[in-house]
């Protein structure tokens, strides 16, 4: 392929001037581009969301393990106590676990796994890791 100031007359072949190898492939690298930042996007999306499942969560274990303090028997809600509260679209594919060391109505801790993300809520700070 020459520049097209080296053409005097119209070329034979059809050929466009000034686009060869380099056009095509600044096309795959705008659509690898636009691939990654999507995944990206999509990856974001889904962290937020467990993050505030987790939230949710966190405050539904807190108000049965209120509620089972106030029945007089204690006891550390685990996840088919709070379905009720969370409701099924949380729940789907998620395991929850609920860690109140004390044993004192005050959940220290909640850990929700869900699509490949392990997701810790403690309040006031959260930590979103890759399951293992």
């Amino acid at each position: 392929m020459n520049p097209i100031k080296n053409y005097e007359y119209a070329p034979v072949e059809k050929e466009i001037p000034g686009f060869s190898r380099g056009f095509a492939l600044a096309v795959v690298i705008i659509l690898g581009a636009v691939v990654i930042i999507i995944t990206g996007l999509v990856q974001g999306f889904n962290q937020t969301a467990d993050y505030a499942s987790a939230r949710v969560v966190y405050l539904a274990a807190t108000a049965k393990a209120i509620e089972f303090t106030s029945s007089g028997s204690y006891a550390v809600p685990v996840q088919n106590d709070l379905l009720p509260l969370i409701g099924e679209e949380i729940n789907a594919d998620a395991t929850i676990s609920v860690v109140d060391e004390n044993q004192d109505a005050f959940i220290d801790y909640i850990v929700y796994t869900r699509n490949g993300l392990v997701t810790k809520y403690i309040p006031g700070d959260v930590v979103v890791t890759a399951e293992k």
